[in-house]
């Protein structure tokens, strides 16, 4: 979710249920359900652990050949990803402590910052 808010996605293909499309991890073409797709992004995740890609630009380069990316919209982490936001932007603690913090949110907002960092990095590459 984080890539796909911070680059964005022209794929508009793979709107709807079942399709044909070419697996990044099998090398070849198969018909795609919600399962199949969740079977591909754990696929793409278990190769991921041998790169140097972080778990979120791994799924966003990868599924991007096979899936349109707003299947993973979840209103729930995208309003976390814009909590997280606004609190970086207007450097208000999530928490008055980290003591008080609520766990999953600790969490979830470890994964959108350390998305971000790797979603900077790639800008930045792509800049020199």
């Amino acid at each position: 979710m984080v890539w796909h808010s911070f680059f964005g996605s022209d794929s508009k293909a793979f709107t709807s249920f079942p399709y044909k499309a070419k697996s990044p991890t099998l090398y070849k073409e198969i018909e795609f359900t919600e399962d199949t797709l969740w079977e591909e992004v754990d696929r793409v995740l278990a190769e991921n652990e041998r790169n140097s890609y972080s778990p979120g630009q791994s799924l966003w380069y990868n599924l991007s050949l096979c899936a349109n990316m707003d299947n993973f919209f979840d209103p729930e982490i995208n309003m976390m990803i814009q909590e997280y936001n606004m609190s970086k932007q207007f450097n208000i603690p999530p928490a008055r402590s980290t003591d008080e913090m609520d766990y999953h949110k600790m969490v979830v907002f470890s994964a959108i910052d350390e998305e971000v960092m790797a979603c900077q990095k790639r800008k930045q590459d792509d800049g020199k």
